[in-house]
């Protein structure tokens, strides 16, 4: 959650909803924080999650419905475009032949080339992913903006400010290759064969949201 301005400490109140001491904060108090970013998630997958982790991650849809409702800004990147997804009328499958890793080329479609989150992008670009799930169905009033030869989801905007990703942005070579050596199965080919494939992706770490 990011925070606002007005508050003495401005900044970023980062929360880790499988951890069972995290305190969520609450709908009521939600006007106190700017705009939210959902990232992703190494430890679980929707479609093969346990009873606890899923009642874990239940307690925060009523915190993402309201920012939806109040069309806060958000980034859902990757788990958190799929969690939205699943939240919200959507569906995620467990597709072998969506799931994508390391670089793979974007396409933008016409809302995604109008769309304010990837304005100043190519309509083809790079980008960096690590997913075994994939939306295979648009979530409730969601509009779809990007896609790939693989995965037919890659990005969506709901309303005017929430938006999903598949892709990671935060990432760069060095980044992929510390995730890949905290959780190797993602690299079907191998870990060094999936890096040696890397291709630079300038344009996905260019986002508007970091302007």
């Amino acid at each position: 959650l990011i925070k606002n301005s007005q508050l003495k400490k401005s900044g970023f109140h980062f929360i880790n909803i499988l951890n069972s001491h995290c305190q969520l904060p609450t709908v009521n108090n939600l006007s106190k924080y700017r705009g939210m970013i959902l990232g992703g998630s190494g430890q679980t997958d929707i479609c093969n999650w346990d009873r606890n982790t899923k009642l874990r991650i239940d307690k925060i849809k009523p915190l993402i419905k309201r920012a939806i409702d109040k069309d806060m800004p958000m980034l859902n990147i990757c788990f958190g475009h799929q969690l939205v997804a699943y939240f919200f009328g959507g569906k995620v499958e467990a597709d072998s032949k969506q799931a994508e890793t390391g670089t793979h080329r974007l396409s933008l479609n016409k809302d995604g080339r109008n769309s304010d989150l990837f304005k100043g992008i190519p309509e083809s670009f790079y980008a960096i992913l690590g997913h075994k799930d994939s939306v295979t169905k648009l979530p409730k009033g969601a509009q779809l903006l990007a896609s790939s030869a693989r995965c037919g989801i890659e990005s969506y905007r709901i309303k005017k400010n929430i938006y999903g990703v598949q892709f990671h942005p935060e990432l760069d070579k060095e980044g992929l290759r510390y995730r890949l050596s905290l959780f190797p199965s993602y690299a079907k080919d191998g870990v060094q064969k999936t890096l040696d494939k890397y291709e630079e992706t300038p344009f996905a770490t260019k986002q508007s949201w970091k302007r």
